[in-house]
């Protein structure tokens, strides 16, 4: 019976039907509250809380969906050991709510976590993989770091594109994904014909007032008006925003999204008064349902400081503006650009099991999830390749550093779309070391690296640059960073 309410609460969920959802869900927990044992019970017990917590994360009550997944993620480890596929789907959800909250780096850490449990069971092409691959380019892309979110949602609509065929909804939320990561980085064209493509699925699949149909007609909204068709942008916001206000009610973090969007078109038509109120209307929305100090009351905030600028009321505009750097001094980011650390490791990139966290020398480091042999290729250095001009502006407009230098003209930049080795710390006394080949750079392993083992590397520091104190702690510690 429990799995039959399960099976059924999954539907109306899918539909967009979470009070009934919520209603079927709970009664399939608490029938197996009277001391059913067994493992398919505990299976069954397992998906109600899951399924009850997703419907929680999908109406914003954040608290109860946390409390329920860190309970559910403990009995788990318990019925199955800690790195059972059952084990990942809750890492796996626990990672969707840090994100939604804001708490980045802990949901790239949880994802990681279920990535490895999850390949090491069905091998790297299994649809459930590619979920978690979806997921690491929505963390990304929420993180503000676009470059590094595309790989990541390529990688997944490749996987279930090849096991699901091309017009399955999970195939649709892919490329959506994806084309939202596109479009952050104005590669319109092919954004357009992923969403046009997602939506055309969505809609035959749900009918046209489904959730993940406001999603798309939001984000097309957006690279429309990106691309100044103001009018249509103006329509495809307004059935949005009626899609998502008729299934989540009018105070949801979605509805506020796109009333902040909506409110970006109105201001650039010059509909001042309109785009004040839809911009209080979203703040108020945020700072309640997320908490005053979310990424996305930081946005509203510059938004609506901008509009205020520009109808004259600069005292107004200067409060707003207050409350932003609050906010912004508060992220862990990565650059000048609000990009947050995600505390991720992209395994394309990557020919060893590593994962990210905290480190004793610098914030955060990478660590050896295996035994590594010495002279063997570990991690490529990748991001945005710049010129050494524009490396220097970013080094002095922003304090972390995460500038690999390939010759007298370029740099490459791994805080845009880094593989994670832009987390290595530095050592005096490296167990790797940088090789350039044909313009790519590769850390090499030095020596046998032990499994936990911290991965560093000496950062050779010029001279001619201000010297860097250095907490390598190793004994050949050279005191700074610098060479001398």
């Amino acid at each position: 019976m429990a799995n039959v309410l399960n099976s059924l609460a999954g539907i109306h969920a899918d539909l967009g039907d979470y009070d009934e959802a919520e209603r079927l869900f709970g009664r399939s927990v608490a029938l197996l509250r009277s001391g059913a044992r067994g493992r398919k019970v505990d299976v069954v017990r397992l998906h109600g809380a899951l399924g009850l917590a997703r419907v929680y994360r999908a109406q914003a009550r954040c608290d109860q969906a946390g409390s329920l997944l860190r309970r559910t993620l403990v009995a788990a480890e318990r019925a199955f050991g800690p790195r059972h596929p059952e084990v990942a789907s809750v890492l796996n959800e626990l990672g969707m709510l840090c994100k939604y909250t804001a708490r980045f780096s802990e949901a790239g850490r949880l994802y990681q976590r279920a990535l490895a449990i999850t390949e090491h069971a069905f091998g790297p092409n299994d649809p459930r993989v590619a979920a978690l691959y979806h997921n690491l380019g929505g963390l990304e892309h929420a993180g503000g770091n676009y470059p590094r979110g595309e790989p990541f949602a390529r990688r997944a609509l490749r996987i279930r594109e090849s096991t699901l065929g091309r017009d399955h909804p999970e195939v649709a939320a892919d490329a959506s994904a994806l084309a939202a990561l596109l479009d952050a980085q104005g590669k319109y064209p092919e954004a357009e014909r992923l969403y046009r493509r997602a939506l055309a699925i969505f809609e035959r699949t749900y009918g046209p007032s489904h959730p993940e149909i406001a999603v798309n007609l939001n984000n097309l909204a957006a690279l429309r008006h990106a691309q100044g068709k103001a009018a249509e942008a103006y329509r495809l916001y307004r059935r949005a925003l009626a899609i998502k206000e008729k299934t989540f009610g009018g105070d949801h973090p979605d509805v506020a999204t796109t009333l902040n969007n909506l409110a970006v078109q109105r201001k650039s038509v010059g509909d001042l008064p309109a785009a004040r109120r839809l911009y209080a209307r979203a703040l108020d929305i945020f700072e309640r349902t997320l908490g005053p100090s979310h990424p996305h009351v930081l946005a509203v905030l510059e938004n609506y400081a901008a509009l205020l600028r520009r109808m004259r009321r600069g005292a107004d505009a200067e409060a707003l503006e207050a409350r932003a750097d609050r906010i912004r001094k508060g992220l862990d980011t990565v650059s000048a650009h609000d990009v947050v650390a995600t505390a991720t490791i992209n395994p394309e990139f990557a020919c060893f099991r590593l994962t990210v966290r905290p480190s004793k020398i610098h914030r955060w480091g990478v660590y050896a999830e295996e035994r590594i042999p010495a002279g063997r290729k570990v991690i490529e250095y990748t991001g945005q390749r710049v010129s050494r001009v524009e490396a220097k502006r970013r080094w002095e407009s922003h304090p972390l550093d995460f500038l690999f230098t390939l010759d007298s003209y370029w740099c490459v930049d791994g805080a845009a779309g880094g593989s994670g080795a832009e987390y290595i710390n530095h050592s005096c006394d490296p167990n790797l070391q940088a090789r350039i080949i044909r313009g790519h750079v590769l850390y090499m392993s030095k020596r046998r690296i032990a499994t936990g083992e911290e991965l560093t590397v000496d950062y050779r520091f010029s001279a001619a640059v201000a010297k860097i104190p250095c907490t390598c702690g190793s004994a050949k510690c050279r005191g700074f960073i610098n060479l001398k």
